[in-house]
């Protein structure tokens, strides 16, 4: 059930909120043990039932990461130049053009109308507040420094957004060559191939062994052209459903590791994630055992994800960072002897952003590399396929003009 109010705090303010409670008297309580005088008191049941339609709206919607660098920016500022948080919020509320980012905007500032902290109110949509973002408004608000706090992962987001851009960017080229061909290729073997060839079978010509194999080809997808395609949907989802499931997830994380050249940009893209994160963790303030913990689940790579559930075990048990790192066997040295020398300087939330800063070029430099590494091998792949069908379409000709001479 959810009840509107309107009270007077401490102070004298006329405060105006919602709250969701299972009867009246819980509410009551609520509103008494934050010292408030109430005015009105009253169920609200076009909020609940507006409240309950908005659930199926929200399935369908998503927060933007850029929305969520800018909402994060703008609450820093406001913050930072002595704007009372409950004011900022209403501020947000009416600039936030995001109708589910609005929504959780609104919700927050009725949280925090009604005392909830801001990180506990934030918790509550883990849809669109991470665990790391979470934590780190928490150690904001613990430290007092919540505008400098809120900037630096504004930051966080903005280069994550980066990253993911140029990954998108990166896969885009070669799915699209691909695809293409694959389209030239089918569109040849069922339309254009059958049409020439079949000039010389319906002569009585025998058609040589391997322009026989690309006809049975042509064949096949001519008369299982549907099947194939639910075949291809089926396997599409079943793959997908497979990496949902836990030990489905860690076979392909682990198989993106090891495969040739793509291996490589995961590796950079997991470690400077894990870099990134982790020292801008520690340096907002958060325990090393709670970064850990938020890191296993943003890190983007099981097996990443599972070596630092590990560490933040062997760390639980009072061994170093880099020691049960570095036993992991997922991250490369330079990593676990750079987090080495920082907990010995005493300055390892340091060292993680020079990490970071580092690793974010090499995933650039690891993406360009694997752009210049595809494209030759997508060339040759394509000539060796479009080529063999065109010499299998002629060799026919090629086999009577050698039998005339």
């Amino acid at each position: 059930m959810i009840f509107s109010y309107r009270a007077l705090d401490a102070s004298g303010k006329i405060v105006k909120g919602i709250l969701e409670a299972d009867n009246r008297n819980l509410v009551i309580e609520s509103l008494l043990g934050q010292n408030y005088t109430i005015m009105e008191l009253k169920e609200d049941k076009n909020k609940e039932a507006a409240q309950k339609a908005s659930v199926n709206i929200t399935l369908f919607e998503s927060v933007k990461i850029n929305d969520l660098s800018l909402f994060t920016r703008q609450l820093s500022t406001m913050i930072g130049a002595g704007l009372p948080i409950i004011r900022s919020f209403e501020i947000l509320e009416e600039q936030t053009k995001n109708p589910m980012l609005r929504r959780a905007v609104e919700d927050i500032r009725t949280n925090l109308e009604g005392g909830l902290s801001l990180h506990d109110s934030m918790a509550q949509h883990p849809r669109i507040f991470s665990p790391m973002y979470v934590s780190m408004v928490k150690a904001g608000e613990t430290g007092g420094a919540l505008d400098t706090i809120l900037m630096r992962l504004a930051d966080t987001l903005e280069r994550d957004r980066e990253i993911n851009s140029k990954i998108k960017s990166a896969s885009i080229y070669p799915i699209m060559v691909l695809s293409l061909a694959l389209l030239v290729v089918i569109f040849i073997l069922t339309f254009v191939m059958p049409v020439f060839v079949e000039q010389f079978t319906s002569s009585g010509t025998e058609l040589p062994g391997f322009t026989q194999f690309f006809m049975n080809i042509s064949y096949f997808i001519r008369d299982n052209a549907l099947w194939l395609i639910v075949g291809i949907i089926l396997l599409v989802v079943t793959l997908k459903w497979i990496g949902t499931k836990p030990n489905g997830r860690l076979f392909f994380d682990r198989l993106y590791l090891h495969l040739p050249i793509v291996g490589k940009v995961v590796n950079r893209v997991a470690v400077s994630r894990f870099t990134r994160i982790l020292g801008t963790l520690i340096k907002s303030g958060v325990p090393i055992l709670e970064a850990l913990e938020v890191l296993k689940g943003v890190v983007g790579n099981r097996v990443i994800s599972d070596a630092i559930g590990e560490a933040k075990d062997s760390i639980r048990e009072g061994q170093s960072i880099a020691a049960p790192i570095e036993a992991t066997g997922v991250f490369e040295p330079m990593v676990t002897q750079m987090i080495a020398i920082g907990e010995e300087t005493g300055a390892l939330d340091d060292m993680l952003e020079r990490m970071s800063a580092f690793y974010d070029n090499e995933v650039t430099f690891a993406i360009d590399a694997l752009l210049k590494s595809l494209e030759p091998i997508m060339i040759i792949f394509v000539a060796v396929i479009i080529g063999s069908i065109i010499v299998a379409t002629y060799l026919p000709v090629f086999n009577i003009i050698s039998t005339i001479s």
